[in-house]
């Protein structure tokens, strides 16, 4: 596994290498989805190519929900390498703490946009997640294991409650739209998509422009759709 993310990381998608990306001296946020999270020995591969590039660790925070770190903050610091397992940073969200929580910016509706401090405080976001995750509640396209992920409880609930409205698909696909808005906000162009065969084993590492790399995705989903039908 090492291997295949170092070699992810040595070839980004139509975007700088990480060493062009992040200077010593900024603050990073890792932000990682739920499959990620829940498997400690690849966080802190992930973790150790992005300090390699020449980050004081102490710089780095590993962002997870606040249940997750109870659970997990352990044994992914064990699998850190040594000479920095102390150092590196992890934080959990807790979507009703204020003290977790700043203002992006304004909503059209003019309502605030909280996410969690450690994102908006960041000079650099890395977000990395599994692609098509259909199993995670926080999946509404790429990049939504920053929002609604790590937002504020009352976006969660409007999010994890749109299943219950009229129109579904129509309400969802604004929901997409608007987890595109706000990363865009954040300044957040890369993205870390990890591909996984039925058995949730790992087949590919993908880094680079999250735009490139959506479409990417999609053309490679469609010719498996394609061939799963028959069609050719």
């Amino acid at each position: 596994m090492k291997r295949i993310i170092a070699e992810a990381f040595r070839q980004p998608v139509n975007f700088p290498h990480m060493s062009q990306v992040v200077y010593r001296g900024d603050k990073v946020t890792v932000a990682a989805d739920a499959f990620v999270v829940s498997r400690p020995s690849l966080l802190a591969d992930f973790v150790a190519e992005i300090v390699a590039v020449g980050l004081d660790a102490s710089d780095v925070t590993v962002l997870m929900l606040e249940q997750e770190r109870k659970m997990h903050e352990e044994p992914f610091r064990d699998a850190l390498p040594e000479e920095y397992r102390a150092t590196i940073q992890v934080a959990g969200h807790n979507p009703l703490d204020p003290q977790c929580l700043a203002m992006l910016g304004v909503a059209k509706d003019d309502s605030p946009v909280m996410l969690n401090r450690t994102l908006v405080d960041a000079d650099v976001v890395i977000p990395i997640e599994r692609h098509d995750k259909t199993a995670d509640m926080w999946h509404f396209g790429m990049q939504s294991v920053i929002y609604p992920r790590f937002a504020n409880d009352e976006t969660q609930k409007r999010f994890l409650f749109s299943g219950a409205k009229k129109n579904r698909e129509k309400h969802c696909a604004a929901l997409i739209a608007e987890v595109g808005e706000i990363v865009y906000a954040l300044g957040v162009m890369m993205t870390v998509q990890i591909l996984t065969n039925p058995q949730d084993e790992i087949i590919q590492v993908i880094i680079g422009d999250a735009k490139e790399i959506g479409k990417i995705l999609t053309r490679s989903l469609a010719r498996v759709e394609i061939r799963s039908t028959g069609e050719v």
